[in-house]
């Protein structure tokens, strides 16, 4: 069973409809409770919020133009046991907003979603699963959408029949499913929540710094191509190239470029502050944290590339090898994915083998996540009867 949420945007308010399909209505002019953390701390650090916010896409009516840079969400859901009105919520985001995945804002392309292939993973788990893909808002501060995105989970989380919450955040979305649960008022989103996080550029990445990957990448060609005219065709052909993996100068991009970076649409904070105390002792407090690493791109993954026909992937090849400084998986650099692990005691992270920083478009290598999500879900409500059984015993 499939489904779309859009969530449409009025100033500083936007609206989710819940599962009850009844629509809530969650301000962000006070995304916290006054217990945790302080107003002053809670503010958005980028003085241009205001400004962003009275955008035509914030405001009604919303155009199809606006819904298609708009904060949304698709669902799909598995029904294993229809007289068990129990559930899990999986909720993935990887970095996309809803034009990335279609032209009509009402009909995204569940295949470049992935709520229906997530889905397809747990069909014959045993398990009641709704599927939750957040596309997000293209001009938003990240950190804004970090913080609408805690409000639902602390929404969700104090009802009943909701068991576990498991959110899987790839690259941008590693970053905002790490700052997440400094976010959150309500004890069971803590207990019930679980944060994935993939391919995560923690110290920001040097692609998603527009104006030093672009200046390089000129450098480059001129040093390889002699003739003036030959090197300006070469330059704009990359350009276009980086457009489209990259597109536009907006928060959802600009956010997770690497610390120095310039431009009106940037919050310097959001990496900066990425391992402060509060983020630290939040995330060890979730029902289970794990990363996964994805890179560094060699020969071996070129050659498994070419044979599946991922050009985009075989293009990462090319991007790392001539315009990322360090080794990467073709958009983040292993330094940034792996630097988590300096500041969480006793903790490893999972290397995906021979993938792209795209790795989630291939089955064999997205299952492996969803395996031990899957398993952490099962462990959860084991350890949880046990308490039970041992509760009702004494």
């Amino acid at each position: 069973m499939s489904d779309i949420r859009i969530i449409a945007k009025y100033k500083k308010k936007y609206k989710y409809e819940n599962e009850d399909n009844k629509e809530e209505t969650v301000s962000t002019d006070n995304p916290l409770d006054e217990e945790g953390i302080s107003e002053e701390e809670n503010q958005l650090p980028n003085s241009n919020v205001e400004e962003e916010l009275q955008k035509n896409s914030f405001q009604a009516p919303v155009s199809e133009i606006d819904r298609l840079n708009a904060l949304s969400s698709t669902t799909e859901t598995v029904i294993s046991d229809e007289y068990n009105d129990h559930v899990d919520y999986i909720i993935i985001s990887h970095g996309n907003r809803v034009k990335a995945v279609t032209h009509d804002g009402d009909h995204p392309y569940y295949e470049r979603d992935y709520s229906k292939k997530v889905a397809e993973y747990f069909e014959g788990k045993g398990k009641n699963v709704i599927i939750k893909s957040i596309l997000l808002d293209f001009d938003a501060p990240l950190i804004l959408e970090t913080k609408m995105l805690a409000k639902y989970i602390d929404h969700i989380a104090k009802k009943e029949n909701v068991d576990t919450i498991s959110v899987i955040g790839h690259s941008k979305c590693g970053a905002m499913a790490f700052n997440l649960p400094k976010f959150f008022t309500e004890e069971e989103s803590y207990e019930k929540t679980s944060i994935t996080t993939i391919a995560t550029p923690f110290l920001g990445c040097f692609i998603a710094s527009k104006s030093e990957f672009l200046a390089k990448a000129k450098e480059i060609v001129r040093y390889h191509i002699s003739n003036p005219y030959y090197a300006d065709q070469v330059y704009k052909a990359l350009c276009s190239i980086y457009e489209y993996i990259n597109p536009g100068s907006s928060h959802m991009n600009n956010d997770i470029a690497q610390p120095g970076y310039k431009s009106d649409n940037y919050d310097p904070s959001f990496i900066a502050d990425m391992f402060d105390i509060r983020n630290i002792n939040a995330i060890n407090k979730v029902r289970k944290y794990r990363n996964f690493t994805t890179g560094p791109m060699d020969d071996a993954i070129l050659r498994k590339y070419l044979q599946l026909g991922d050009f985009q992937s075989v293009g990462m090849y090319f991007i790392d090898k001539y315009f990322i400084p360090k080794p990467s998986d073709g958009f983040v650099e292993e330094e940034s994915q792996y630097e988590v692990e300096k500041h969480i005691e006793d903790f490893s992270s999972i290397k995906i083998p021979k993938t792209s920083h795209y790795f989630l478009t291939h089955k064999k290598d997205r299952e492996e996540v969803l395996y031990y999500v899957n398993n952490d879900i099962d462990e959860y409500k084991r350890r949880k009867k046990e308490e039970k059984s041992k509760l009702k015993a004494s």
